[in-house]
């Protein structure tokens, strides 16, 4: 899921005119000031004065005198505070006020990293792309129906969806894997959208891939020896908040691929990264296709559910819902 470098200079071009957009909102805050209590622009200018001696002293090493200089820096700024405080300004009214105050609209920390809006701004940006942001306007837990399961089916399935909600909920705090398996048609992939738009809507990363897609990009990227770009895509897959891998077991299985999904789920695990997992296979297919190792992990650190009932999209075409 990386991005292309014409897709990245689009999002930082979005973050430069957020830091443009904070600067011309503290300049017009600065003019109003200005304008409005008299004095203050004399304050400011003092201010300006002593700054470039403070540092001239600090220069010629001259500890004491910058010391001081600063004292007197500090009770103008005091001064300011309170002049605006008298005149009904905020504190921070003749602060840059930026959308995201942790990476300051630069979409990247102290440290380095991506802020978590910027990863979450590529994730949207994604979804965009692949239209999955409008799949989940339509498949999320404010538009499921009950009405359509049975009386039997809606006992069965009830435990099922009160797991998928709690898996969101606690979503950040609680660190757990899902599987969902079962016959074609029996809401598995309804449900992973729900959690998706939950998760999303929380503030994580989510990265959606189809079993066939997930397997034909890294491929693709891997043996295209485009290196750089194998890194970013295996990067984003390990590091999301939230992997979701739909219709497992729909690819065409060689060495390539289990130890691809081994390598996945094996290194999501360890970085406490939680993964949900669709797949029409029953537990002797799943075993049959992919490695012994792929098989007990999956199993092993994942919550199994079995959404056992009819098929809900003939149903619903056979209703006209």
């Amino acid at each position: 899921m990386a991005l292309t470098q014409t897709q990245y200079e689009g999002l930082m071009r979005v973050y430069e005119e957020r830091r443009d957009s904070a600067r011309h909102t503290l300049e017009e805050n600065r003019r109003t000031i200005r304008e409005t209590i008299p004095g203050y622009r004399d304050i400011e200018n003092r201010i300006a004065d002593l700054a470039v001696k403070c540092s001239l002293s600090v220069l010629d090493g001259d500890d004491r005198t910058a010391s001081k200089i600063s004292d007197e820096i500090k009770e103008l700024s005091s001064e300011q505070k309170k002049l605006l405080s008298e005149s009904g300004f905020e504190e921070d009214f003749l602060e840059e006020k930026y959308v995201c105050r942790d990476c300051s609209d630069t979409g990247y920390l102290p440290s380095g990293e991506k802020c978590h809006c910027l990863k979450r701004a590529i994730t949207r940006f994604m979804y965009r792309q692949s239209n999955i942001e409008e799949v989940l306007e339509k498949e999320n837990f404010d538009t499921l129906r009950y009405d359509i399961y049975t009386d039997t089916e809606r006992e069965k399935i009830q435990p099922i969806i009160d797991e998928c909600r709690h898996f969101a909920d606690d979503f950040g705090s609680v660190y757990r894997n899902i599987l969902l398996y079962g016959n074609v048609g029996t809401g598995k992939t309804f449900l992973t959208n729900c959690i998706a738009k939950a998760v999303l809507d929380k503030g994580y990363s989510v990265i959606y891939f189809t079993s066939m897609r997930l397997f034909d990009t890294l491929s693709r990227v891997q043996f295209s020896y485009d290196y750089e770009g194998f890194r970013d895509v295996q990067d984003d897959i390990f590091s999301c908040d939230l992997l979701i891998i739909d219709d497992l077991g729909t690819e065409n299985v060689n060495s390539f691929v289990a130890s691809r999904l081994f390598d996945i789920i094996n290194e999501r695990d360890l970085r406490k990264k939680s993964t949900v997992i669709s797949t029409n296979l029953n537990f002797g297919e799943l075993d049959a296709r992919y490695t012994d190792r792929s098989f007990s992990r999956l199993f092993g650190s994942y919550t199994v559910l079995h959404p056992d009932v009819e098929d809900i999209r003939v149903r619903k075409r056979r209703s006209g819902l």
